[in-house]
C-alpha cells in the first residue's frame, strides 16, 4: 500500500581527512500517500544525500525521517530503492534477479517466482525471465531494476537518477513506461534527476534545491492531468512550468 514520508530539519555533515562538508542543512519535507515528487538542483547540492537519508541508507547529522509517522532510521522493506546503476547480478537470470528480494525475506521459492513473475509483466519484461543481464539493453535493465524494488509491494519507491546513462529516445520512452507502472501501482514516489523536463513531465510536485549546503529553495505545483503523454510537453502550460522550474534554479543559485 502507498505510503506518507516526512523528514523534519534534516542536516548532514560529511567527515573525513580534508575536514568537515556540510551537504544539507534545515531540510523539511513532505510526501503525501500515493504522491509522486520529483527532486531538481545543481550537481553537488545533496539530492542523492538526501534520498539515502529517505531511504534509511544513510543516518542524518540532524534531523528525522518518518515512515507512516514511525521512525524510519534504518533500510526497511516498506522502501524500494532504483539506483542509476542497476547493479543487476550478472550470474542470475532476470527472474532470480527480481526473485532476490524475497528469497532473502525467506519468502517460499514458489511465492517468489510467482511474483517476480508478475511484476516482469507489468514493466514489459515479460518473455525475458531466462535472460541474462548482459543480454539486456540499458532500457531493460532499469525494468528489471524497477521490477526488483517493487517486488515487496513497497510503500514508498526511491529513483535515483534512474535514466541518467540512457540516451534521449530511451529516456522518454522509460518515462512513459514508469508513469504506466506508478498509474498501475500508486506507490508513494520520490525521483532525483537532472533533467527539468523528466520532473515536469513525471511528477505532482518539483522540488527545487539549492547549491551546497542543500536547502529546498522551492517548490512548482505540475497541475497537469493524468493519465499524460508526450503531448502534454508541447502544450504552452508546460512550457511555463518549465521557465518556473528554470527561474527558481536560477534563482536558488544566485542566493
Amino acid at each position: 500500500m502507498p505510503s506518507t514520508l516526512r523528514a523534519e530539519g534534516i542536516r548532514h555533515v560529511y567527515r573525513g581527512g580534508s575536514g568537515e562538508l556540510l551537504a544539507l542543512d534545515g531540510v523539511s519535507l513532505s510526501v503525501d500517500e500515493g504522491e509522486f515528487v520529483a527532486i531538481v538542483g545543481p550537481s553537488g547540492c545533496g539530492k542523492t544525500t538526501l534520498l539515502r537519508i529517505l531511504g534509511g541508507l544513510l543516518t542524518p547529522t540532524e534531523g528525522w525521517v518518518h515512515l507512516n509517522g514511525q521512525p524510519l532510521s534504518s533500510p526497511r522493506r516498506q522502501v524500494g530503492y532504483v539506483f542509476q546503476n542497476v547493479n543487476l547480478m550478472p550470474w542470475r537470470t532476470v527472474l532470480r534477479n527480481v526473485m532476490l528480494p524475497l528469497e532473502v525475506a525467506g519468502v517460499p521459492r514458489g511465492v517468489a517466482e510467482e511474483r517476480a513473475r508478475q511484476l516482469l509483466a507489468l514493466v514489459g519484461m515479460e518473455g525475458f525471465e531466462e535472460a541474462y543481464p548482459r543480454q539486456l539493453s540499458g532500457g531493460m535493465a532499469q525494468r528489471v531494476a524497477i521490477a526488483r524494488a517493487l517486488v515487496g509491494s513497497p510503500g514508498v519507491l526511491l529513483l535515483d537518477e534512474p535514466f541518467g546513462s540512457l540516451d534521449a529516445l530511451s529516456r522518454e520512452q522509460m518515462n512513459l513506461e514508469l508513469l504506466r507502472i506508478w498509474q498501475a501501482r500508486r506507490v508513494t514516489t520520490v525521483m532525483v534527476t537532472h533533467d527539468l523536463q523528466e520532473a515536469i513531465f513525471l511528477a505532482d510536485r518539483v522540488l527545487v534545491m539549492s547549491p551546497r549546503p542543500g536547502r529546498i529553495r522551492t517548490q512548482v505545483v505540475v497541475d497537469l492531468p493524468r493519465p499524460r503523454t508526450l503531448e502534454v510537453v508541447y502544450t504552452e502550460f508546460f512550457g511555463a512550468l518549465s521557465r518556473r522550474v528554470r527561474e527558481a534554479l536560477d534563482a536558488s543559485s544566485a542566493l
